[in-house]
């Protein structure tokens, strides 16, 4: 279970000061920075998290081959998710081997990151007992779903967010259809068409809006932020689709957001534009699933276990959305 930090951005600090301070000249801050949103609901000082992360990425540069073409940077994101969820390099390797055994069995072609990054939500789905067959089966008619509607789009690069669907209710179909009525309500509320607008109506599934209010609650919130000064790229849709997760109103996200992308600019070294947004809205989603509209911290037990369900389908979510062949580390465009 995911352990909400009352500071988010103070355990995030944290956790990348310990991670940096090691860093060497020839290695990507951004992977440093992703791994510590990734362990920044992890419990433990900052200095015995980087450590722990820093041992279970030297285990899986080890094991690298079995984990299929994952590169250097992502393997420290891999380490920090692994990490931040009670997982073994081992165990974990384990899934691997015998998953990719049966997405071949399936049909599935070999995918590389995407594939490692699906098998880990499909492993944490499945609450540490074996990914059975019938949830691969599962994922397999999901993308073939997805590739219905979309056969330009759809790819491997779709294997993280067709394996986060699996935990969807509904037949594969129903889900397809259901994710299809979002991307085109999208589409009327201006968005480009593309594989950034798939990927972010993948995740929107989850919202549990109708497809038209799902649309108009990404839409209110890419205007405020356009309101406050931030265009909206393409590169930006998978953060607003994590921000739709949030019971409050887009005139509390944004103001939010904005200032905690103002304070990861002065991180050392200084992020580029997509990565600032990008973290600020990770934080920000820490820190506001845990208050109510009235920004009160929630204590009721019921909605605690519902916001648990909420994080680790965020979590699930930013895997699936930001995941490539440099696994969340690959920054394309500036703002």
């Amino acid at each position: 279970m995911a352990h909400l930090p009352p500071d988010p951005f103070a355990r995030f600090l944290e956790i990348y000061d310990a991670l940096n301070a090691d860093r060497s000249f020839f290695q990507n801050a951004a992977s440093f920075r992703f791994a510590a949103i990734a362990a920044a609901t992890t419990e433990g000082d900052g200095a015995t998290t980087a450590r722990a992360i820093r041992r279970m990425n030297d285990e899986i540069d080890r094991e690298v081959g079995t984990f299929g073409a994952i590169t250097k940077d992502a393997r420290l994101v891999l380490a920090a998710m692994l990490y931040a969820s009670g997982d073994s390099v081992r165990g974990f390797y384990d899934q691997v081997a015998r998953v990719r055994r049966m997405f071949r069995e399936h049909g599935m072609r070999r995918a590389g990151s995407y594939e490692t990054m699906a098998t880990w939500i499909l492993h944490r789905q499945a609450s540490g007992r074996p990914v059975e067959a019938a949830t691969v089966a599962r994922m397999r008619a999901i993308y073939d779903g997805m590739k219905s509607h979309h056969w330009w789009l759809t790819g491997p690069d779709d294997f993280p967010a067709c394996a986060l669907l699996t935990s969807a209710k509904g037949e594969p179909t129903a889900i397809c259809n259901r994710i299809e009525s979002i991307y085109q309500a999208l589409r009327q509320e201006g968005f480009s068409s593309g594989d950034p607008l798939q990927t972010a109506a993948n995740v929107l599934h989850f919202v549990g809006l109708s497809p038209h209010e799902t649309a108009r609650r990404y839409a209110r919130l890419a205007d405020e932020f356009r309101r406050a000064g931030i265009r909206m790229w393409q590169s930006d849709y998978d953060e607003l689709a994590i921000l739709c997760f949030l019971e409050h109103d887009a005139t509390t996200i944004v103001p939010r957001v904005v200032d905690r992308r103002a304070q990861m600019e002065r991180l050392h070294p200084k992020p580029d534009h997509v990565q600032t947004f990008n973290l600020a809205c990770s934080v920000v989603f820490l820190e506001l699933v845990q208050v109510d509209r009235a920004l009160h911290h929630i204590t009721d037990a019921k909605a605690l276990t519902d916001i648990q369900a909420v994080v680790a389908a965020q979590q699930a979510a930013v895997i699936a959305a930001v995941t490539s062949a440099t696994a969340a580390v690959t920054v394309a465009s500036s703002h």
